[in-house]
């Protein structure tokens, strides 16, 4: 029989489409009607606190240094190890989660790195708090210590990727550049807080309030822990998983794929691999990375050996805990800038504002050393201008970039695949900057630091005009 179509209910509009039924979730007890800007709100706020929270267990091995130091007799090369077990197994973490958050979903993937990254903290802190300080005890420790916080790098690779690639779903390319830096203020404020939170917890908790040190891990994992539940249950993966409509229209499928059909694993990767213009992305964000993790690592023991020593009361913490946590307090505001200046002046093209800030960012690093370290002001001053410069141009390659010449289906994959090379560049400034301040000292290694982000420059420089709608070179 045919439908009636004087009937109003059965009448066809094809002018006017369907508006997508309220599908209802089980874990969402709420059942109001679904808009798009209300998930938009509800997802990025998830991706945001949640990510936020990834680095608390992640930037409070730097503040333990000199526990370690004192109570194991670790040197900086043998903490600089520690250091390097997390960054290489972030890389590898990166090459391998961003390509199964793209095959199995960006919520699942993060989850699995929340539950990891606590469970390995958590064992850290049971590892360092029943070890014996006799030799062999010191010796065992660093190798459990090393094992457990490679661990925790491939489980934190777990978080940026699939957020790239949830946030690449809900969001069109023309509010790209603000979503971005917003996002990116995430895991610099992150990383304050996490210092803070760790500089607190081996200091001022230790020596006015007779706390342990150790708490510095097991504080942290309860805190994520907690978000990472929340996170499961506010986000999901796509617009469509509610019923809400497509926001990103789907990119051509590539060789060899009929229209609609998912990529597989290995199509992925190869996808990724044939893109030249990530890979340029990654070499720069290789060196970048060098430089911003030569200040996460050492910064906080350089002031220690140069700067003042802090008083025993809060405010005087409290002043020493600012100079550490300047640097990515400061790289909130620059990622924010950095994705609006893209937009603003350069039509979406990242490499003008990325280049710039990268040659800032080289003078200022090669500076720092050589300040008067007992010059509060101008130490919080040229510290904050490093991080402004880190930041901006960090979001706009793992974050923009990613987002841009990865596209909708590889979003994850080439977020992974340059946060990886950035992390190789990471391994350099632990075990390999910890050997040459022990040889050299810090002014020879801050000068490499600085010097990595001014040949930085040279590679971002090929794509300067290279914007989010370029077709890529085709592969040959």
């Amino acid at each position: 029989m045919q439908p009636d179509s004087s009937n109003p209910r059965n009448a066809s509009h094809p002018s006017e489409p369907s508006k997508p039924r309220d599908l209802g979730h089980p874990s969402d007890p709420s059942h109001q009607p679904r808009t798009l800007p209300r998930w938009q709100r509800r997802v990025f706020a998830g991706a945001w606190i949640t990510y936020f929270a990834y680095y608390l267990c992640r930037y409070n091995m730097p503040m333990t240094k000199g526990h370690l130091g004192k109570t194991f007799g670790w040197d900086d090369a043998q903490v600089g190890m520690i250091f390097t077990a997390l960054t290489v197994m972030y890389a590898v973490g990166q090459f391998v989660n961003g390509q199964l958050a793209d095959r199995f979903g960006s919520r699942l993937i993060a989850s699995i790195g929340v539950v990891g990254s606590v469970a390995m903290n958590l064992a850290v802190f049971a590892a360092t708090a029943s070890a014996s300080t006799a030799a062999p005890g010191a010796s065992t420790v660093l190798i459990l210590v090393i094992v457990f916080w490679a661990a925790n790098g491939f489980f934190q690779a777990m978080g940026w990727s699939p957020m790239v690639r949830m946030l690449t779903h809900w969001f069109p390319v023309s509010s790209r550049g603000k979503v971005m830096g917003v996002m990116g203020a995430s895991y610099q404020l992150g990383g304050a807080f996490s210092w803070a939170l760790a500089f607190f917890l081996t200091g001022y908790f230790v020596q006015a309030l007779g706390g342990d040190w150790r708490a510095v891990f097991w504080v942290p994992a309860v805190l994520f822990a907690v978000v990472g539940v929340f996170f499961f249950l506010l986000v999901r993966d796509t617009p469509e998983e509610v019923g809400l409509p497509t926001v990103v229209p789907d990119e051509e499928p590539g060789p060899g794929l009929a229209p609609g059909a998912r990529r597989t694993i290995l199509q992925n990767v190869a996808a990724t691999l044939r893109n030249p213009y990530v890979w340029i992305v990654a070499f720069t964000f290789f060196l970048l990375d060098l430089n911003r993790y030569g200040f996460v690592n050492w910064l906080p023991s350089f002031l220690d050996e140069r700067g003042a020593k802090a008083g025993s009361g809060l405010m005087a913490h409290f002043s020493e805990m600012i100079k550490r946590c300047i640097h990515p307090l400061a790289g909130s505001v620059g990622a924010v800038a950095a994705g609006w200046a893209t937009d603003r002046f350069f039509g979406g093209r990242r490499a003008p504002v990325i280049a710039v800030l990268l040659g800032l960012l080289g003078i200022f690093s090669i500076t720092f050393p050589f300040l008067d370290p007992h010059n509060s002001a101008l130490m919080i001053l040229v510290v904050a201008l490093i991080g402004f410069c880190t930041y901006g141009p960090h979001i706009l390659m793992v974050g923009h970039a990613a987002q841009d010449f990865g596209r909708k289906s590889g979003a994850a994959g080439a977020a992974g695949f340059i946060d990886a090379f950035g992390y190789i560049g990471a391994s350099a400034a632990g075990w390999g900057a910890g050997l040459l301040i022990e040889s050299r000292g810090y002014d020879l290694t801050f000068v490499v630091f600085g010097s990595a982000a001014l040949l930085a420059v040279v590679p971002i420089s090929l794509i300067w005009k290279v914007g989010p709608n370029t077709q890529r070179p085709a592969a040959r």
